[in-house]
């Protein structure tokens, strides 16, 4: 398996042909890794899959990854803001059934973070505020490939919280649990605003957009009542009366976090 990091760069609007659509801005972007866009189980767009996940128990070292290597139990990211373990797991379990909401994609706690397939935990070298890491397995005959397993870390340095309150120095949980799940499953950034999966963090909407449970169900196909996809899927997270510090900070995702930051500082 090989270790493949998720790039932050100022990532431009994609068109993506559907069968039977025209090639429109669809307000979502594939995770584009090695030259082909990659899901879970079956390289096959519209196949369901299952999925599990678990909490690092320990301190683990994976070689070769480009993020999250130096991966550390959840809870020394969460608990010097004060977050209890059941609340953490709560707006974690509530973050994969969003994406469940939108996909016919189903995932499964186990405690086995070794075998798991998505396994989240905090920083050891603290930089950004949350990155993704995924592996894939060897092609297939067809020379595909699919996600072998991913890993989602926070930075253990950073504040967070649960619900939004129009401070976006400090960021909600569920918000960006759920966008590390998205990039986990197949998805990377369509623009810097309005989706849940753009780069931008940004308390303006509180869940999936429509160009996000787009791209999910381009991956998995859409399950039998998901709600209709030009609404949203709410993350249960309290609205802002008034959002502060603008656009917010971009998510740490990838080599270029830093440059993304600093195109932020200067309003680029």
């Amino acid at each position: 398996m090989r270790g493949v990091s998720l790039v932050a760069s100022l990532l431009v609007l994609t068109r993506i042909a559907v069968a039977g659509e025209p090639a429109t801005f669809l307000g979502f972007r594939l995770l584009d890794l090695e030259n082909q866009s990659v899901k879970w189980q079956s390289p096959h767009w519209g196949e369901s899959a299952a999925v599990t996940y678990a909490f690092a128990t320990e301190a683990t070292t994976t070689k070769g990854a480009r993020n999250c290597a130096e991966l550390l139990p959840p809870e020394t990211a969460y608990a010097p803001s004060h977050i209890s373990q059941s609340q953490f797991r709560s707006e974690v379990a509530a973050a994969f059934r969003m994406w469940e909401a939108a996909a016919n994609i189903r995932f499964r706690e186990t405690s086995d973070p070794k075998t798991a397939n998505i396994v989240i935990g905090a920083q050891g070298k603290s930089v950004g505020r949350a990155f993704t890491n995924v592996e894939l397995k060897p092609a297939g005959a067809d020379g595909r490939k699919v996600i072998a397993r991913s890993m989602i870390c926070l930075n253990p340095r950073q504040l967070w919280k649960i619900g939004f309150d129009g401070n976006l120095d400090v960021y909600d949980l569920r918000y960006t649990i759920a966008h590390e799940i998205g990039h986990a499953i197949g998805l990377d950034h369509p623009s810097a605003a309005g989706e849940l999966m753009s780069y931008r963090y940004d308390e303006r909407q509180s869940g999936l957009q429509a160009g996000d449970m787009k791209g999910a169900a381009l991956l998995y196909g859409r399950p039998d009542g998901a709600p209709h996809l030009g609404g949203e899927i709410d993350t249960g997270s309290a609205r802002a009366a008034a959002v502060k510090g603008g656009a917010g900070w971009p998510f740490g995702i990838g080599e270029d976090a830093a440059k993304a930051r600093a195109g932020a500082r200067s309003g680029r």
